[in-house]
């Protein structure tokens, strides 16, 4: 883990424009879950050879070929988020609830007249629009800890005594989001003897650490679709998918001596927020062929999701020192405009369906998070070539292929249809980078309910996840401590959709 935290280090005091850019957030915008519909939900979205629902729209664009009629539907979601953290054996639980629309859409099936039961010609082509939910961004965590190794102060230190140190004139402008900020709040000071090194009011930690984060919004795709059917044995069909996102990040990290052992040092509150949105484009194209009756298997290839970023980041901190009182300063608002290209996706499924009973259905998922790379000059913002190639080395040797896993059921009872199902996303870490068990693997049980008439559908489903996590706040090669806290994320969602058939 060591060698990823270094690299971090550097990239911390690089120029002000670069400072939001993460490669976690490379891997945010890159891990997405391909539903949409409560039916799609209720058998684990394993829905890449049995098509015939809109979700498959963002996973496996043949799907839409299955069609036989045109389709209205509408999906919405609720969704409960728990998160319990633990940081140096102090556990503490957070919740958040989250109202959402899963998605919506509309297909319009074309029929050809005289070939409904035909096997060497064209028998419909189909077309859909809409958008499907791929990701729900809501939480909140909380945690806290005593430190007695270190502080996020001796980060700001070290940043700021590399390379020779740093001017006290300069000290701000080098770092307006953190060591700038203790440097305003008179929290660091320059050593008498060379003022271009530096101390900070905290010695050898013995702090209590805490922080509080608050994340919102969610990647949202509008898809294009067409897709074909031929003789009743080949669907074939393709996407374009236009990505909308929106990551809202809010965060408080403090410090205090609760044991009053600094001289001069009470405690300090640094916040961090962070707007980002985006808008990308991809493409998405698949098959599914009928071996039988009751056989099918299908695939699809996603191109690489390129996005363009609008990022606005804001930073403030207070102080309390025991002799002088109060200080607060502000880092000014910084804006970036950067371009974001997240992997290529590969897909196989098998699906057996007895058109009366149901279904059981598989589905592979191929994802290379290491592929995804950042380009700082694509939109217009001046390009920082050495930042921008440290940051994609980081992603590419931080992060690796991952295998996914969807398995799914549908039971047919006259017009009644029971679902479950269960996946399970990789974790996305080269071994030996993930933090004890903190590799975001991230297991799935579903269920699902649903009635199915001729003209119309309502569905429900039930969705539960589990994931661990890590967040920490710095690094600091001071006494080897270890600033963050293990993140067990439990989510819940209930879905329903419904839609009509014309």
């Amino acid at each position: 883990m060591k060698k990823w935290y270094t690299i971090y280090a550097l990239l911390l005091v690089l120029p002000l424009r670069l400072v939001a850019q993460s490669d976690e957030d490379a891997l945010r915008y890159s891990t997405l879950d391909f539903g949409g519909t409560a039916r799609s939900w209720g058998s684990a979205n394993a829905y890449g050879a049995v098509g015939g629902d809109f979700s498959t729209l963002s996973m496996n664009p043949a799907g839409l070929g299955i069609y036989r009629s045109s389709e209205l539907f509408f999906g919405m979601g609720l969704a409960f988020i728990n998160n319990r953290s633990e940081m140096y054996d102090n556990y503490q639980d957070r919740d958040r609830d989250n109202f959402h629309v899963s998605g919506a859409g509309m297909v319009l099936t074309n029929m050809y007249k005289g070939r409904e039961n035909s096997t060497n010609n064209w028998v419909s082509t189909n077309f859909g629009f809409g958008y499907n939910r791929l990701a729900n961004y809501n939480s909140e965590i909380n945690y806290s800890g005593f430190n007695n190794a270190n502080s996020l102060l001796d980060d700001y230190v070290s940043q700021l005594n590399a390379n020779g140190g740093t001017n006290p004139s300069n000290v701000y402008n080098s770092a307006p989001f953190g060591a700038g900020l203790a440097w305003e709040t008179y929290m660091l000071n320059p050593y008498p003897s060379d003022t271009t090194q530096y101390s900070s009011v905290i010695q050898d930690g013995n702090v209590q650490q805490s922080k509080y984060i608050q994340t919102s919004g969610g990647y949202d795709e509008m898809v294009l679709s067409f897709a074909g059917n031929y003789g009743n044995k080949l669907y074939i069909g393709a996407t374009m998918g236009m990505p909308i996102v929106n990551y809202n990040y809010s965060s408080i990290y403090s410090e205090a001596d609760v044991n009053n052992v600094h001289d001069d040092f009470n405690s300090f509150d640094l916040v961090n927020n962070t707007d980002a949105h985006g808008f990308g484009i991809n493409g998405k194209f698949g098959f599914i062929y009928r071996i039988s009756n009751y056989v099918r298997i299908g695939g699809a290839v996603h191109t690489p999701t390129y996005i363009d970023m609008h990022e606005r980041y804001y930073s403030s901190m207070n102080s309390q020192l025991d002799m002088t009182g109060s200080y607060y300063y502000e880092s000014p608002y910084g804006e970036y405009l950067y371009g974001l290209t997240t992997p290529w996706r590969l897909f196989g499924s098998a699906a057996v369906t007895i058109q009366k009973y149901g279904f059981l259905s598989f589905d592979y998922e191929f994802v290379d998070y290491g592929e995804a790379h950042y380009n700082f000059n694509r939109i217009g913002s001046g390009s920082d070539i050495n930042y921008e190639n440290n940051l994609n080395n980081t992603i590419n040797g931080k992060y690796t292929g991952a295998h996914n896993f969807r398995f799914g059921a549908e039971a047919s009872i006259d017009i009644f249809r029971l679902r479950g199902g269960y996946a399970i996303q990789a974790t996305p870490f080269n071994s030996g980078v993930a933090t004890g068990n903190a590799d975001y693997a991230k297991n799935t049980f579903t269920a699902g309910f649903g009635i199915k008439e001729r003209s119309y559908f309502v569905d429900f489903a039930y969705v539960n996840s589990s994931s661990t996590e890590y967040d920490q706040e710095y690094y600091s090669d001071v006494n080897g401590g270890n600033s963050g806290a293990t993140i067990d994320k439990r989510f819940s969602n209930f879905l329903m959709s419904f839609g009509f058939r014309f």
